[in-house]
């Protein structure tokens, strides 16, 4: 007979059984996941599926110390700005978070959002605010990557995103949100795969738009057969696409009869891409968030422009147009060989780049010790504090581009302690049907009296 293992310590407090009592309440507000906002007996509820100024019926799923969650059964009251859901797949998929609010005050929220993040963590009311950069509420996306599976227990085959609060995915036909050529490759990928000999091989598929055509790269865990390569080739060239295999040996070209690329500045540059590199997935508010870019650091030939974050030159060329010199650091390797290659496809030789780790020391890097007198910050969600601690502040403005408003307001605070002004915000809504926000922040050093 097995003796049981001896327990050290108190026995384990078993959690309290959750009441799931229907509950009515007032939503005040949209958090910044897109989730309505109540009080109930004292406590904060997030409350999915639920807008501002509605009455709810509600259950609970879950509870913490000091909030707690829940889910609408019922809409008592509706707000004026309740829409239907363009996407039928809405109530399942996890993809988008607020298809139930309309276009225009998805945007009203978000800068509310925005504002409110600054004044709460930032400490800062920026001196103005600008009309927010918008795109159609559908068919804006470039980029995407679909889940893909094989069932085990009957063989079919789930292409899609991940559920709503779910690790598995949901099986879609479409998808509002992509555009038109990326969406018309959902059904004949998924009727591919069910043609392979091994499509469990196959984790994913990222899809991209560039200006010309469509790329798919199939994520492979081994790689593919022969016989399955050639059915993977076969498809491309029906639906004449480029088509990537990425294993754990690398990127391979399939079919790629020319580059891919993009055009930006009324196309008088040309960006190349590859598979897997950064790209703002929102076509129109890119070329306009580029403008605006340009037009808040107002440049000139006497300007040096530090490009922090610059990926593959979205920004670092533009302003090469404009400025005398621009610099532009980046993490990944590959994307500065892109940047690098960038430039000199578009004639530009006043712009050069390097690799480094943003969040490491910098002081004895060449770029560090240049004399630039503005610098443009495009940094992933978790923001660029530890490089704001490093920075002197010697340029005379900061251009922000935030993904994250938290961070955006973390490190305004920061910006405030080495005597910036946040002299201008406006809102880019990148994602739109998502709670996802850009926000463009210009900060100008302030003049010693």
């Amino acid at each position: 007979m097995k003796s049981r293992p001896i327990r050290f310590g108190r026995p384990a407090e078993k959690k309290p059984t959750l009441d799931t009592t229907p509950i009515t309440l007032q939503i005040e507000s949209l958090s910044h996941d897109g989730r309505g906002v109540a009080r109930h007996e004292g406590k904060t509820i997030f409350v999915s599926g639920a807008l501002p100024n509605e009455t709810v019926t509600a259950t609970l799923t879950q509870r913490h110390k000091r909030f707690d969650e829940a889910e609408v059964t019922a809409i008592d009251v509706a707000s004026e700005h309740r829409t239907v859901p363009v996407c039928h797949h809405y109530a399942e998929c996890g993809g988008c978070q607020i298809q139930h609010q309309a276009a225009p005050q998805q945007i009203v929220d978000k800068e509310a959002s925005v504002l409110a993040q600054l004044q709460r963590i930032g400490g800062t009311t920026p001196q103005t605010i600008v009309q927010p950069i918008t795109s159609t509420p559908t068919g804006y996306r470039r980029a995407a990557r679909l889940g893909v599976n094989q069932l085990q227990r009957n063989g079919e085959i789930i292409v899609g995103f991940r559920r709503r609060k779910s690790s598995k995915l949901l099986n879609i036909d479409t998808c509002p949100v992509l555009v038109d050529p990326l969406n018309a490759l959902i059904a004949p990928l998924r009727d591919l795969l069910e043609t392979l000999d091994h499509p469990k091989r196959i984790t994913h598929a990222e899809l991209q738009a560039s200006d010309a055509t469509v790329a798919v790269t199939l994520r492979c865990k081994p790689a593919l057969s022969n016989d399955d390569r050639e059915r993977v080739a076969a498809f491309a060239d029906v639906q004449d696409c480029h088509i990537f295999l990425q294993t754990d040996q690398g990127m391979e070209p399939l079919r790629a009869p020319q580059p891919l690329s993009y055009a930006v500045m009324d196309r008088k540059l040309s960006l190349t891409f590859t598979p897997g590199d950064f790209l703002q997935v929102n076509r129109t508010v890119n070329e306009a968030m580029i403008e605006q870019a340009l037009e808040w650091l107002d440049l000139s030939k006497d300007d040096t422009v530090l490009d922090l974050f610059c990926g593959l030159g979205n920004f670092t060329l533009p302003m090469a147009l404009r400025a005398g010199e621009v610099l532009g650091v980046e993490g990944v390797k590959e994307m500065v060989e892109r940047a690098t290659q960038n430039a000199a496809k578009n004639q530009l030789t006043n712009c050069s780049f390097y690799c480094a780790d943003l969040a490491e020391p910098s002081k004895h890097t060449p770029w560090f010790k240049a004399k630039y007198n503005k610098i443009l910050l495009d940094p992933p969600r978790s923001g660029a504090y530890e490089l704001i601690q490093q920075l002197p502040a010697r340029a005379q403005s900061i251009l922000y581009i935030s993904c994250e408003p938290s961070a955006l307001a973390r490190d305004t605070k920061l910006l405030a302690e080495k005597g910036y002004v946040l002299k201008k915000v406006g809102l880019m809504d990148m994602f739109p049907q998502t709670s996802h926000v850009e926000t463009m922040a210009l900060f100008e050093k302030q003049k010693k009296r």
